[in-house]
């Protein structure tokens, strides 16, 4: 008796593994997801911009460079050029707050992030000297 008390035990056990990994596949293919944790850019670049010399950002070393940007949730022309967010977060003083909304993502994986809120953001990734 002990034996078929085992393999019922054993054969429960299994299907409630079956089950649980259906429903994480389930829900895994239902819920969005989010591109913040995602891993990599989602869109186009935004282009190049040029550092023309060793920079600090919110304690973030960036050294001089060309680095491509994406954004998120922010037109393109907000976060590029003369006039821009990068530009500005580079004119910031070394250990200064960003501007609020704005937070750096210190533990982003990948290229520095810089977010105003959930899928609003962007991100800048040296690519060459």
């Amino acid at each position: 008796m002990s034996a078929r008390v085992t393999l019922r035990s054993k054969s429960l056990c299994f299907k409630a593994e079956r089950r649980l990994i259906a429903l994480v596949l389930v829900v895994s293919c239902v819920l969005p997801i989010n591109v913040a944790v995602a891993g990599g850019p989602q869109t186009p670049s935004c282009g190049t911009y040029k550092v023309l010399k060793n920079e600090t950002i919110a304690g973030q070393a960036f050294p001089k460079g060309n680095y491509v940007l994406h954004a998120l949730g922010v037109p393109c022309n907000k976060v590029i050029g003369e006039k821009g967010l990068f530009a500005q977060f580079l004119s910031l003083p070394d250990n200064a707050t960003l501007p609020k909304p704005w937070i750096y993502l210190a533990g982003a994986v990948g290229a520095p992030k810089f977010s105003a809120g959930q899928g609003i953001g962007f991100r800048a990734q040296r690519i060459s000297p």
